[in-house]
């Protein structure tokens, strides 16, 4: 059996990754009457789940989380390590914070009235470093989730950017079945 050359690339296929916001408090302060920039404090609760489509185990020795609202970075944290088995799937807990983030006027108002209204549209990016490899390659997970009570959380799947095997979420069922 003849196997193309662009399959070859392909072996080591990136890890797919979803966030699921468990919590969120610090988003409904009332913003200061006078007009100036008064500081909030957030904290968010949200599982990282990670599924590693290789057959060897992928491990991270930590990795950094931020979470942002229009741009503005609201609340970070730490992953712990973890590893995940070939071809298995792991939930990794990760808890973000921040106390005493500065907001314009404008976007307070804006955060504190989509909360009231059930629905905060926030990013979520978490940067991985490899531990399995030696080579600490980065793997930035890019996620958008909605806090508030107008949506049950829910599983958002996230954007993986690493340094190997990216066209294999748009190439062809046949060339991931053959590599699988």
């Amino acid at each position: 059996m003849i196997i193309p050359l662009f399959v070859i690339p392909l072996r080591d296929l990136p890890p797919k990754f979803s966030v699921q916001l468990a919590g969120a408090t610090g988003l409904d302060a009332p913003a200061p009457h006078d007009g100036a920039a008064a500081p909030i404090s957030t904290a968010f609760n949200f599982t990282l789940h990670a599924a590693n489509r290789r057959q060897g185990d992928r491990c991270y020795r930590r990795g950094e989380a931020v979470v942002r609202y229009s741009g503005y970075t609201i609340a970070s944290g730490r992953t712990r390590a973890f590893c995940v088995g070939g071809k298995e799937a792991r939930d990794v807990p990760v808890v973000a914070w921040a106390d005493g983030v500065g907001l314009p006027m404008s976007v307070r108002e804006r955060v504190a009235a989509d909360w009231r209204a059930g629905a905060v549209e926030l990013e979520v990016d978490v940067r991985l470093f490899r531990g399995d490899d030696g080579s600490a390659r980065p793997t930035r997970v890019s996620c958008k989730v909605t806090a508030g009570e107008a949506k049950p959380p829910s599983v958002t799947p996230c954007k993986v950017f690493a340094l190997q095997g990216w066209a294999s979420d748009f190439a062809p069922a046949w060339i991931n079945a053959v590599i699988s």
